[in-house]
């Protein structure tokens, strides 16, 4: 067997392929077959593609906010901070306790 190296598409290839094999001048297995790509894949990027644009029309739902990911690590380095000044305040005091 011939090791064909592995395409790499581009986002915008893979919706330009998506778009001209939806028109209805060509079938999906021509436009496959024109591109190289397997019919299974044209239909993952096509499923990928619709979830994506889904999850895009969901996030501009009016009243819905878009977390603000500065105030979740923030919040995140604190509780992570308080973490380990709680063991670290537990580590000391079970030294000095073996200590003494």
């Amino acid at each position: 067997m011939s090791e064909q190296p592995r395409r790499r598409w581009t986002a915008e290839e893979k919706l330009q392929i998506l778009q001209e094999a939806r028109q209805a001048a060509t079938t999906v297995s021509e436009a496959c077959r024109r591109h190289g790509i397997a019919v299974g894949q044209f239909y993952a990027w096509e499923k990928l593609a619709h979830q994506g644009a889904l999850e895009a029309l969901r996030s501009q739902q009016p009243g819905r906010k878009k977390p603000d990911l500065q105030v979740q690590y923030q919040a995140e380095l604190e509780r992570l901070r308080a973490a380990v000044t709680e063991l670290s305040l537990d580590n000391l005091q079970l030294k000095r306790g073996l200590c003494r």
